[in-house]
This record gives C-alpha cells, sequence and structure tokens, in this order.
C-alpha cells in the first residue's frame, strides 16, 4: 500500500513536471510582454511559496524529535559496548567521506552556476533579487556564529526557525536524558511517537508537491525556454558519478579487508539491491540482507545490530546528496560560500542527516532546513523536487551497499579481535 501510494506520488510529480514544461514553453513562445510574464509568475509563486512555507514548518520538530530519537538508540547500543564503537567508527568516517565527497564534486563541476547562467537574465525566476538579497551568515563574525548556535531561550529555534539552536537543544535533552538512564525512556517514547508524526505530516505535505512543482516547472520555463531542462539531465550523471565512486572505494577497501570472498557477497545480494533502486525505500531489502550475511558467515549479533542501526547512522548516499543538492542551490543563487561554511555545513549535515533514509523526498527537507540555517534562499528545493525520485532510487540502493558492506568490515574486526 506504501510503495503504491509513493509510486502514484512519484507518477503525479512526473505528470506534473512534463505538463509544466508544456504550459511553459506554451508561454514562453506566446507571451511577449515582460509585464504579464511577471505577473502570471507572482501568481505561480503563491503556490510554490505555500509548499514551502509547509515545509519550514515541519523542519524544527523534525530535526529535533530524530535527533533525540537518535541519541537515546545510541544508549541502547551501549550493551553491546565494543561492537557500538566499532560500528559508529565506521558510520562515521563513511559519513564524512560522503559529504567531503558530494562538496568536492559539486564544486568541481559548478552545476549550479551553469544553470544560474542560464537563468541570469529570466525575468521569472527571480535569481538577481535572491542574489542581492544579504545572506545572514556569509560574513559572520565568531561572535554573530555564536549566538546563532546557542539559542537565548529554549523555544527560541523554533520560534525563529534556527535550526541550529534547535540541534544544540536535542543534542542537550538527548544526552541529558541517557545519563539519567531507564526512568526518561517514556520521555524518549514520546519523541519517537512525535518523530513519526513529523513523517506522517511530511507524507501529507508532499500531496500538494506536485501542484507546487508545476508551478515551479511552468515559471522556470516561461522565463528561460525549454532548453533550461537539458541541465538535469548534467545534474543527474554528476550525482550519480558521486554514487559510482562510493561504490567503487568500499568494492576496493573490502577486496582489501575481506579479499575474494566479497565478491560472491555482493552478487548474492545484487537482486536485493536492484529491489532498493526500484522500490526507493533501502529498508525493503534490510530481510533479505540480514539472511545472506549469516548464510556467509557473518555473526546474526554483528549483522543484527549493524545493519538495523546503520538505516539511521549510514546513510552515504543521503549524505552525499545533502551537500551536493545544498552547495548547488547556493550556486544556482550566484551567491559565493566560503570553506569555513562548507566546512560548518558539513558537519551541521553530519547530525541532520540522520533518521532520512526510508523516507521519500525527506533529504530535501534537510536541505531546506540548511540553507535556512545559513541564510540562503531555501526555494532552490523546488528546481530538484521533480527528479529528486529518480536520485532516490540511487540513493536507496547505495544506502543498502554501503549497510551490507559496514556488516562486513565490523564482523571481520570482531572475529580478527577474538582470535588475537
Amino acid at each position: 500500500m506504501v510503495k503504491a501510494k509513493k509510486s502514484r506520488l512519484s507518477f503525479y510529480i512526473f505528470a506534473a513536471l512534463v505538463l509544466g514544461v508544456i504550459v511553459g514553453h506554451f508561454a514562453h513562445v506566446g507571451i511577449a510582454n515582460p509585464v504579464e510574464i511577471k505577473s502570471i509568475s507572482g501568481y505561480l509563486d503563491l503556490v510554490s511559496s505555500a509548499f514551502l512555507r509547509l515545509i519550514k514548518m515541519i523542519i524544527a520538530p523534525l530535526v529535533f524529535t530524530t535527533l533525540v530519537t537518535g541519541i537515546a538508540k545510541m544508549n541502547d547500543s551501549k550493551v553491546l559496548g565494543r561492537l557500538f564503537l566499532k560500528s559508529m567508527f565506521i558510520f562515521v568516517v563513511g559519513g564524512f567521506f560522503s559529504l567531503a565527497l558530494g562538496m568536492l564534486l559539486v564544486e568541481f563541476f559548478q552545476p549550479g552556476k551553469a544553470l544560474h547562467d542560464v537563468l541570469l537574465n529570466s525575468t521569472t525566476a527571480d535569481l538577481s533579487a535572491a542574489s542581492n538579497s544579504v545572506c545572514t551568515t556569509c560574513g559572520a563574525t565568531l561572535k554573530s556564529f555564536v549566538e546563532s548556535v546557542i539559542p537565548a531561550s529554549a523555544m527560541q529555534g523554533f520560534v525563529e526557525n534556527h535550526i541550529l539552536q534547535v540541534i544544540v537543544l536535542a543534542i542537550f535533552i538527548g544526552v541529558a536524558g541517557v545519563s539519567i538512564g531507564e526512568s526518561v525512556a517514556p520521555v524518549f517514547e514520546f519523541f519517537d511517537m512525535m518523530s513519526q508524526l513529523m513523517f506522517k505530516i511530511i507524507g501529507y505535505i508532499m500531496y500538494i508537491a506536485p501542484i507546487a512543482v508545476f508551478a515551479a516547472i511552468t515559471k522556470l520555463v516561461m522565463g528561460s525556454g525549454v532548453s533550461v531542462l537539458s541541465l538535469y539531465l548534467v545534474y543527474a550523471l554528476e550525482f550519480y558519478l558521486g554514487l559510482a565512486i562510493i561504490w567503487g572505494v568500499l568494492i576496493t577497501i573490502g577486496f582489501i579487508v575481506i579479499g575474494k570472498p566479497l565478491f560472491a557477497v555482493i552478487k548474492s545480494m545484487l537482486p536485493l539491491y536492484s529491489t532498493s533502486f526500484a522500490a526507493s525505500p533501502s529498508e525493503v531489502a534490510l530481510p533479505g540482507i540480514l539472511s545472506n550475511l549469516e548464510r556467509f558467515g557473518v555473526s546474526k549479533k554483528v549483522s543484527g545490530f549493524v545493519i538495523p542501526m546503520g538505516y539511521s547512522f549510514n546513510l552515504e548516499a543521503s549524505m552525499l546528496n545533502c551537500t551536493f543538492a545544498t552547495i548547488f542551490i547556493i550556486q544556482l543563487y550566484g551567491y559565493h560560500i566560503t570553506l569555513s561554511t562548507e566546512i560548518l555545513m558539513l558537519f551541521m549535515l553530519m547530525l541532520t542527516s540522520k533518521g532520512i533514509a526510508g523516507v521519500p523526498r525527506v533529504s530535501l527537507v534537510v536541505v531546506a532546513a540548511t540553507l535556512t540555517a545559513f541564510g540562503y534562499p531555501e526555494v532552490g528545493v523546488l528546481i530538484l523536487l521533480p527528479i529528486d525520485s529518480f536520485m532516490d532510487m540511487g540513493r536507496s540502493a547505495t544506502n543498502a551497499f554501503a549497510n551490507t558492506m559496514s556488516a562486513l568490515f565490523v564482523d571481520k574486526w570482531e572475529k580478527k579481535h577474538n582470535h588475537d
């Protein structure tokens, strides 16, 4: 049922994209008056703006509840001691690699700059106005940065949608709750239920995504022509190159650590990865991955811990997407982003990207949250929304593969430790 609903939504978004291209093309060709185009664009903006405001409404509570719940789950795994530390080490190293890879690729290829150059003279894209707006953190001093991170009150981050402040509050509450112990378990259960509620609300909001996509694409094509869509293909190819690099690096390290048996494991898993690619949520392959790993001699204790834990903490493809998409949108609006800002984004995304696997298009919410936190226009996520389903297919298969490799690495590490 969930898969059918998701398939229908993906179809509606794609249909809205096609319809937006058609309507936008006829408007681009048939309307010569720039004033009239600007007037129509204003009405289309109402639709996309309403959708974005709904997304922004849910960002703070979503980040807060998922982060607190994630910290609580870490506490549960402490009973596994050494196994937990080894798993988290691999997750963190893999996560930072993926975030850094996304940053390097998007800075090397500059896909956002290419699209910015196409839209620069567009009367409907509003890029010039956005580029001339003040970026609230681009030239931030140390004092202003500290003030933007540490809230003056518990509710300030929620009221003003300061995601960094929400993260700080969530970390304090999560760590304090873990230190208290079992007596606060009901509190963590409440936040877990709230997290599920937030994801449900996002599902409802996504029902109007096709309308927002139609409005955004119509406006885009009406101002710049159909040729602008060729840049979607360039963006997708560059992103999938990043996924291919992740596969290549993991297979190379896996061969060094595990040897030739690795290829037999991967061959047995290919149908499961194909299922993840086609169905998108990487969790659909979880039962098959667990049984296959056990068949190849991986400890049930290791696979039973690492694989489920990985779906919250080892989202390498999703992390690649977060940095790639975020900096793409910043480039799109013509901003210059400093290395120090990119590093701050990397650390922020290391936290906010947790818990987004298996929830279609939630990664775009994380991207919007990051843009908002650093003072950049989050409206650019609408440009990526039409192709996010296709990108999500690659992300899901890669996340499933990365979790398989993590379980193999931890199992090899554990066996070496026991042997020594």
